[in-house]
């Protein structure tokens, strides 16, 4: 009997989701790092919301990118699961586990009913979903440092990992991003003829923000410059900006300058990143640089901390951290987040020194 080389066989189509969000569309990406170590060749597919597309296209792994408008509600969630049944995937691996992912597996199973009793060979895919770990994370949260640390969350880049069929060592790697010849402004071009740093000092989440006037303290001890990011709503990069430019120091303000695949580039350059505990640090350890995230009702056993060896976390002692995944359940009334204000401007500067090595 002819022995069919791997090279030769039929691929397996795999179909991976995961909409969002920043941070956890880059952590998931280890997924595909993962099935492209598998034995045998797969032809992968992937949906994600269209807001975060950009950070996928071009990645080698990828055969084709689903890219779903999230405006377009339940309807277009369904029409889409259709188009994605048309295209007879052998696997599904769901990397988001919510409702709408849910959803994609019950029409899916029905489908393959239909198909069933109309006697055509359209059976169901393996379906393998991410786990959330929600009984080790809320006990987590609810005995904080007595809960044992076996039963703590694992970090999140290995369960991607596994999932997909790893043996949870591969990581996320945007690299793809830094080869699409993005253009980057005149002025930051002169800027970056000398080293510097990334900030990001704003979140989603008021429990995430370190306050502005230590992440200035600290820049004003680290002494390099720094390029200031965030969206046109993070007023805490408005303001950094703004002391910033008061006290005299280098800075370039990339407030709204940047897209995603910009970003990558302007990261990639600098000495590494410093900011929240917010997506753009997974994206600066993607493109292969190191990160000090500052946490405080969060904090890096929950799953989502850096995974780079050089990269550094900095969280206060506080006993009654962590108690949520973005801060809202803090229960102190007139100290407020005082997990993040224990956080001194000295300790994060020792962390970025011992990151850059200055």
């Amino acid at each position: 009997m002819t022995q069919v080389s791997p090279s030769s066989q039929t691929p397996r189509k795999t179909l991976m989701i995961r909409l969002s969000s920043l941070g956890d569309v880059i952590l998931a990406s280890a997924a595909l790092t993962a099935a492209e170590r598998r034995q045998s060749p797969s032809q992968i597919h992937w949906v994600v919301s269209r807001e975060y597309a950009s950070l996928l296209r071009g990645h080698p792994a990828i055969h084709r990118l689903w890219e779903f408008d999230r405006s377009t509600g339940f309807l277009g969630w369904l029409k889409l699961c259709e188009k994605l049944w048309q295209e007879g995937f052998s696997e599904v691996i769901d990397l988001h586990s919510t409702l709408r992912s849910k959803l994609a597996k019950l029409y899916f199973f029905v489908r393959s009913k239909l198909a069933s009793s109309r006697l055509a060979k359209t059976p169901m895919p393996e379906w393998r979903t991410l786990d959330k770990q929600r009984i080790r994370l809320y006990g987590y949260f609810i005995f904080r440092a007595l809960w044992p640390e076996d039963w703590r969350p694992g970090a999140l880049v290995e369960k991607f990992s596994k999932v997909a069929g790893g043996d949870g060592s591969e990581r996320p790697d945007l690299s793809h991003l830094l080869r699409q010849g993005a253009s980057l402004p005149e002025d930051f071009l002169a800027f970056a003829s000398r080293p510097y740093l990334v900030v990001m000092p704003s979140s989603r989440w008021e429990g995430k923000k370190w306050p502005v006037r230590q992440f200035l303290q600290c820049l004003l001890k680290f002494g390099m410059p720094v390029v200031v990011l965030g969206g046109r709503e993070d007023r805490e990069s408005q303001l950094l900006i703004k002391l910033l430019e008061q006290s005299g120091h280098p800075f370039y303000p990339g407030v709204a300058v940047f897209d995603f695949v910009q970003l990558a580039l302007v990261i990639e350059r600098s000495e590494g990143f410093l900011g929240n505990d917010t997506g753009l640090a997974h994206l600066a350890e993607a493109v292969g640089k190191p990160v000090t995230t500052v946490f405080g009702p969060t904090v890096p056993e929950m799953g989502f901390g850096p995974w780079r060896s050089e990269s550094r976390s900095v969280r206060s002692s506080l006993w009654c951290s962590p108690c949520g995944k973005d801060g809202r359940f803090c229960f102190r009334v007139n100290d407020r987040f005082a997990c993040l204000q224990q956080v001194s401007a000295d300790e994060v500067v020792k962390n970025l020194r011992a990151m850059t090595r200055v």
